[in-house]
Formats: structure tokens, C-alpha cells, sequence
């Protein structure tokens, strides 16, 4: 039986023709994540958690009295980008709630924000050794008050807005600050 032999060219056009299939397609997928990931039409793409249940309010109050504010490494599930600091003020622990970043304001790769038990204040320290600093070593000289309305440089802490549930569970909502 005879087998069928093509020229060279017709095996570079048939390659060239497969890559371009390839690159098409590619290019088409990445045109629609974009498109979807836009935010602005019917389909949103959305990644993470957009309200975080931190626990029960009545452990939680008893918890920040002992200990000073909790923080939760990252509550929106999107890798390092949101860590908060929780804190309650008050006997109630129906009310008086604070969540605030762990993040300040035009921090520097790798500084967060550290609860200082002896002064009832959140400093900024590096969590990592690298650019000139050691793990714990003041990244700024700037302060935030516990509730984090007002730093030592004027600004303050990007803040959340919280409610409790109808089981008693302190809910902060991380799509928008407070």
C-alpha cells in the first residue's frame, strides 16, 4: 500500500498553522478573564472572602481583655493581602468592636503593624530580616491609639465596619473600610 509523502513546505505550513491555532486560543482565553475580571458588567470575578466571622463575641471580649487585640494573619483568603487587628473596648461585648488593618498606611514591604502591651498602642515592625532590619525592629517611628483612628504622624488606620450576628458572632466586612 503506498504511503502518502509531502513536501517540506507542506510540513512547515501545517506546524505554522498549529502554533497559530495555539496562539489564537490563548490569546482569546486571556481577552475573557480580562473581560470578566473587569468588575463593571454582569459577571464579576472575585476571589477570597468578603466578610470575615471572627468568633464568638462574648470569647472574643474576654480573650482582648487578658490579652490585648487579636490579630488574624489574613481574613479575605487572598494570600497576605488583609491582616486585621481586633479589639473591644467596653464591658458589652455587643458593642464597642474595632477592626482595623494590620497594615499602615505607605508601610514598607514586610512591616506590620505589632500590639505594644505596655504602652495600649500598635506599632510598626518588620515580620521578616531583609532591607537593613531584623525580625521585630521598628520599622517606623509612628504610633496608632488601640482604636485606630489616630497615629503619631497624623494619619489614621484603614478601619472595617463590624455588626453581631444573630448568634453572637462578631462579623467584620472587608469589602469596604469604615
Amino acid at each position: 500500500m503506498p504511503v502518502e509523502q509531502r513536501s517540506g513546505g507542506s510540513q512547515v505550513r501545517a506546524i505554522v498553522a498549529g502554533v497559530v491555532a495555539v496562539g489564537v486560543a490563548v490569546a482569546g482565553l486571556w481577552a475573557f478573564v480580562a473581560w470578566a475580571g473587569r468588575g463593571d458588567g454582569p459577571v464579576q470575578l472575585r476571589l477570597g472572602d468578603d466578610v470575615f466571622i471572627a468568633g464568638q463575641a462574648e470569647r472574643l471580649s474576654a480573650q482582648v481583655a487578658a490579652e490585648g487585640p487579636l490579630l488574624f494573619s489574613d481574613v479575605s483568603g487572598r494570600g497576605q493581602v488583609q491582616p486585621i487587628y481586633v479589639a473591644h473596648f467596653g464591658d458589652d461585648p455587643a458593642t464597642q468592636w474595632s477592626a482595623v488593618s494590620a497594615v499602615a498606611p505607605g508601610a514598607e514591604s514586610g512591616c506590620f503593624l505589632s500590639w505594644n502591651t505596655e504602652r495600649d498602642l500598635y506599632e510598626e515592625r518588620a515580620n521578616v530580616d531583609g532591607a537593613g532590619r531584623q525580625v521585630g525592629e521598628l520599622c517606623r517611628d509612628t504610633t496608632w491609639s488601640a482604636d485606630g483612628s489616630s497615629g503619631s504622624d497624623g494619619t489614621a488606620l484603614r478601619t472595617f465596619p463590624w455588626r453581631i450576628d444573630a448568634e453572637g458572632s462578631l462579623v467584620v466586612d472587608l469589602r469596604s473600610p469604615g
